[in-house]
């Protein structure tokens, strides 16, 4: 049987022209939604809305720029759902990167997802949901990647401190690992070697699947419990 779980509702999902987005954007249209996406490159971004069909719109979204989410969540009436995954990952180390280097990562991450509830919340229906996204680098932090750490964890902090704010809706984060995307594919220099070996090395010997991530997104949507929670997504690679 066809899942229409989302049947009559809007989801949202900023950062929904690729990857990880672009696989949530995906699955709810499968389960009947009309999905808004919305990314910084017009180009995939077009792309992204002819793959999804005509159950999808989408106009492009800066997190970076406060007026940028503004004018576009300005464009919907309401929704049911929310996702975020756009961040700008800006690697460097403390002492050696400039500030504003530095400081992108929490602009991005942090403070693009208080941008995004700030706009998003008086268009949001009485029981939504909203998901935002951190990552594993909160539990194994690495040289050079400490700012993106910082910001990861306060989202998640963010997530959990609101909870009683924003109820009746609900907030929640997923924190993923190694996922197999054009994001981890470009760090890694487009190098399948370097693909292969950093699979080789996970506890279950493969990366992370942006489907894995879209049943994950969708089930926050759907599970009217779930609420402060941080969902790992790192096939156990975080403790081993």
């Amino acid at each position: 049987m066809q899942d229409k779980s989302l049947q009559g509702q809007t989801v949202v999902v900023v950062g929904g022209s690729s990857g990880l987005g672009l696989a949530a954007a995906q699955a709810a249209v499968q389960a009947g939604a009309q999905v808004v996406i919305g990314g910084r490159q017009p180009e995939r971004l077009q792309q992204a809305l002819a793959l999804l069909g005509k159950s999808a719109i989408g106009w492009p979204v800066d997190v970076l720029d406060a007026a940028s989410i503004e004018q576009f969540f300005a464009r919907l009436p309401q929704l049911d759902h929310l996702l975020v995954t756009a961040a700008v990952l800006s690697p460097g180390r403390l002492a050696e990167s400039t500030m504003a280097d530095l400081q992108r990562n929490l602009d991005s991450r942090f403070w693009g997802s208080v941008h995004c509830l700030r706009a998003a919340l008086p268009r949001m229906a009485e029981l939504g949901s909203i998901t935002l996204t951190s990552g594993m680098v909160v539990q194994r932090p690495q040289p050079g990647k400490a700012m993106a750490a910082v910001a990861a964890a306060a989202v998640e902090t963010l997530a959990h401190s609101l909870v009683r704010e924003l109820a009746p809706r609900r907030i929640n984060v997923i924190s993923p690992g190694p996922m197999e995307t054009p994001l981890l594919a470009a760090a890694l220099g487009d190098d399948a070697a370097r693909l292969q070996a950093l699979a080789a090395g996970l506890p279950l010997g493969r990366l992370g699947q942006a489907a894995e991530f879209a049943e994950a997104a969708l089930f926050l949507m759907h599970n009217r419990s779930m609420n402060g929670e941080v969902l790992h997504l790192h096939g156990g690679a975080a403790w081993a």
